[in-house]
């Protein structure tokens, strides 16, 4: 679970990203809100926002505000961190999104019990399976634009890697990839965590039709050139 800090001190900085580290969390820091929006929308690697509010450049309210108005970006949950305990910071960050609000100087315990409560409400990430860089990042796009967690695998192996170290909503892959092809994939995942919904999409048929790839143990099927409409209404009802 990807963990990013905004604090100007550099002391509160290091200490919070041990705490959250020392408990598994992988940890980057931005030292401004508008550092933190740009690497978001520049990596796009972030599951949980904590955040102080008191900074220069971008304050964490103003940051906030940004967030919860951009569809793609209004799913990261935010707990808001400040040395002004007072009734009002409180209500506006609540107001704003705020899944959590902390008083500094933070205990560490607090903080993890904080984050790890951000966490449960995540909804699963969409883990996109192609070996051709175009299409995956197609795809990526199409379901990022309606504010779906996604995280892309170039290669079966890759995948599996993901699904172990992620909370995961459903995977989407090609069938024809070298090394490791979907329906490996297919069997992989579901010996696994047969609870892991898994579509299979080609643009073949023979073999790889849709009744076969269902009879495969896969959960949906997706032809492909794919229709953006489609995909969303099929992915839709798997993100919770």
């Amino acid at each position: 679970m990807r963990v990013l800090i905004v604090e100007d001190d550099p002391v509160s900085l290091k200490l919070a990203s041990s705490v959250l580290k020392k408990h598994g969390y992988e940890v980057t820091g931005a030292d401004s809100g508008k550092q933190a929006i740009s690497h978001i929308e520049e990596e796009g690697d972030v599951d949980i926002i904590v955040s102080d509010i008191m900074m220069p450049v971008m304050d964490g309210f103003t940051m906030m505000t940004y967030l919860k108005a951009d569809s793609r970006l209004s799913r990261i949950p935010v707990v808001l961190c400040t040395a002004l305990n007072d009734a009002d910071s409180v209500k506006k960050a609540l107001d704003l999104g705020a899944v959590g609000y902390l008083t500094k100087p933070i205990n560490p315990k607090a903080l993890v019990e904080k984050v790890r409560a951000a966490e449960k409400g995540i909804p699963g990430a969409v883990v996109i399976v192609d070996d051709e860089d175009l299409l995956r990042k197609l795809l990526m796009k199409t379901l990022t634009r309606e504010g779906i967690h996604t995280l892309a695998a170039g290669s079966g192996e890759k995948a599996l890697e993901l699904i172990e170290n992620n909370k995961i909503a459903l995977v989407i892959s090609d069938i024809k990839m070298p090394m490791m092809n979907g329906l490996e994939l297919l069997v992989e995942i579901k010996e696994n965590d047969s609870s892991i919904p898994v579509f299979l999409m080609t643009g073949h048929g023979g073999e790889f039709s849709k009744q076969n790839v269902l009879a495969a143990g896969a959960d949906g099927y997706i032809t492909k050139p794919f229709r953006n409409t489609e995909i969303i209404r099929q992915v839709k009802p798997y993100i919770k």
